[in-house]
């Protein structure tokens, strides 16, 4: 257990720019923070039992679950699933909405001890699920959804619900997950799901932030086989048939991996995108976990916003119609690729 005493970003030194506070505010109870006067204790839960936390649950199947918070003692108490990610980025948001309410921040944080995290999604990943050639994981309920090719009910379970398709020759299972395996999670997830045998290839389909002016958001699907996590640069062979003009397809992205969306800073902007054109918390793990298993990876992800704050939609702001609509175009063109690939 460490006392914080890192600085909080700032709008006026994030991408976001004046549009932070949006992003940063819903997240956190205001009331209970201002009832501590800013301090908090940010940790993994200790055991398997589930979280808690739902606020996000209204029209969602999955990606649901949050990290719930607690007032006792006069202490915030934020209690996330265990990841070293996780843990960071919560902190980060409240440090954060600390500053942008004028509240003195002291923010404890517990990190997750080795193994915790991985033990974690083992617990809750359903034991019933069947053998595929392929898991989809992220973005999963709008795919896949037309007969003959897929089956459209999903079986639940707490925790993840999945259904399965068949595209060409191949098994689809299509998994989701009602917690949102940010980060380093993700890693622990392809672990299991590929020492169980569950399948013999992982797809991360999701979201992304693109690094270049023109990447407009919603408008744009990368994938690559390179990223960089923690300083180090990951490699990998895509399983994928790209070899077909579709637009707004860009292929041989460079990815770099980061713990949270709070560490897009401007100058981490101007330090990072001569050399990378994406960034996201997961895919870097993910790549890792696949290769250390011995099984394929790939991912196509929709840029849903742009670091250099040139264009009108962000994370900040995504469930405008517009939005939908240039998102479901692009989920268009990554079932187009997947039956090309599994032809």
């Amino acid at each position: 257990m460490n006392t914080t005493e890192t600085s909080p970003i700032l709008a006026s030194e994030h991408t976001m720019g004046e549009r932070l506070p949006d992003y940063v505010l819903p997240k956190v109870p205001l009331d209970l923070l201002t009832a501590a006067r800013g301090r908090a204790w940010v940790y993994p839960n200790r055991s398997l039992a589930f979280l808690l936390g739902g606020d996000k649950r209204v029209g969602k199947r999955f990606n649901w679950r949050r990290p719930y918070f607690t007032l006792a003692d006069g202490v915030l108490h934020c209690v996330v699933p265990p990841g070293q990610d996780y843990t960071h980025h919560y902190a980060g948001l409240l440090r954060a909405a600390c500053a942008m309410t004028d509240l003195p921040a002291d923010i404890t944080v517990e990190r997750p001890v080795p193994g915790q995290s991985l033990e974690f999604v083992d617990y809750w990943l359903p034991r019933n699920l069947p053998a595929h050639d392929l898991a989809i994981l992220g973005y999963v309920e709008p795919l896949l959804t037309r007969p003959p090719a897929s089956n459209t009910e999903w079986n639940h379970r707490p925790g993840f619900g999945w259904r399965t398709a068949r595209v060409g020759s191949s098994t689809v299972l299509l998994l989701g997950c009602e917690f949102s395996f940010w980060g380093d999670l993700a890693g622990d997830l392809v672990t299991a799901l590929a020492d169980r045998g569950h399948t013999s290839g992982v797809l991360y389909v999701g979201k992304l932030g693109g690094l270049q002016p023109g990447m407009e958001p919603n408008t744009v699907i990368v994938t690559g086989t390179t990223s960089q996590v923690k300083g180090h640069p990951v490699s990998w062979k895509s399983s994928l048939d790209l070899d077909l003009a579709l637009p707004g397809v860009r292929t041989g992205v460079r990815h770099v991996t980061v713990p949270s969306v709070l560490d897009e800073t401007c100058t981490w902007l101007d330090q990072h995108r001569a050399h990378f054109d994406v960034v996201d918390p997961e895919i870097g793990h993910m790549a890792l976990a696949a290769a250390t298993v011995n099984v394929p990876f790939d991912y196509l992800h929709i840029v849903t916003d742009n670091l250099n704050g040139t264009h009108e939609h962000g994370l900040y702001a995504e469930r405008s119609t517009p939005v939908a609509t240039r998102r479901r175009r692009c989920l268009h063109h990554i079932e187009t690729i997947l039956h090309r690939s599994l032809a």
